[in-house]
């Protein structure tokens, strides 16, 4: 491994945390270790990291509130999940894989290096203006080409800066009123009714790909959801 990798391990078990960190350390990353949620939380305030592996049942802060805390935050740093038993739910949650303890070395690295490489490959998708929302749907910020299944459909002026809003935060509740300001520099109830059209339009362009949708969460705000 030419660079060394920075892992937050979050783990209470000593006899896992010291299995996995001798693992993971052999394996070439640099591993920090969080026994209990709040200091892992701490850490990752003040830390840089380029993957978080989480048993999800810790004291104080656990998994689930770890990984929303992170994924409100905006942070798409990748996380996975190592716990005793399959928490194959925490993809739902903002995880991007899960581990069982007791597998083997050769596929905690595996799991880990890709989550690392997929991460990567997403922001220097991003950096150039390509968001890649699922497996089968793409959107171009700088020609607003939206792509779905290898069909192209070229969106308004309007319905190109609220998508990419939305692939920014992706799987994150955005308030109206701040795509409002955001949008037109003002919040007013007849922004608020132009946006929710122009995310009709949207979901009806995006429903081609029944694995994402933009969410009203009510008296919230909205949220594009996708299936990576």
């Amino acid at each position: 491994m030419e660079e060394k990798i920075n892992i937050l391990y979050a783990e209470d078990n000593t006899t896992a945390a010291m299995i996995y960190t001798e693992i993971l350390e052999e394996a070439g990353y640099t591993v920090t270790l969080a026994k209990e949620g709040n200091k892992a939380w701490q850490l990752y305030e003040t830390g840089a990291w380029d993957l978080l592996l989480l048993d999800m049942d810790l004291p104080g802060k656990d998994g689930h509130e770890l990984i929303r805390l992170v994924r409100e935050k905006g942070d798409q740093v990748p996380i996975v999940i190592l716990s005793s038993v399959n928490h194959n739910h925490a993809l739902y949650e903002g995880a991007d894989d899960y581990l069982v303890k007791g597998c083997s070395v050769d596929d905690v690295k595996a799991r880990l290096d890709k989550a690392i490489a997929r991460t990567k490959r997403l922001n220097t998708e991003k950096e150039q203006g390509l968001f890649r929302i699922s497996p089968d749907t793409t959107f171009n910020k700088n020609n607003r080409l939206l792509t779905i299944s290898g069909k192209r459909e070229e969106l308004k002026s309007m319905e190109s800066n609220i998508l990419w809003l939305f692939c920014l935060r992706i799987n994150e509740v955005i308030p109206t009123v701040e795509m409002c300001e955001t949008l037109w520099g003002v919040y007013t109830t007849d922004k608020e009714k132009a946006l929710t059209r122009y995310v009709c339009l949207l979901n009806k362009k995006l429903k081609a790909d029944k694995s994402i949708a933009i969410q009203n969460e009510f008296a919230r705000g909205y949220k594009l959801v996708n299936g990576l």
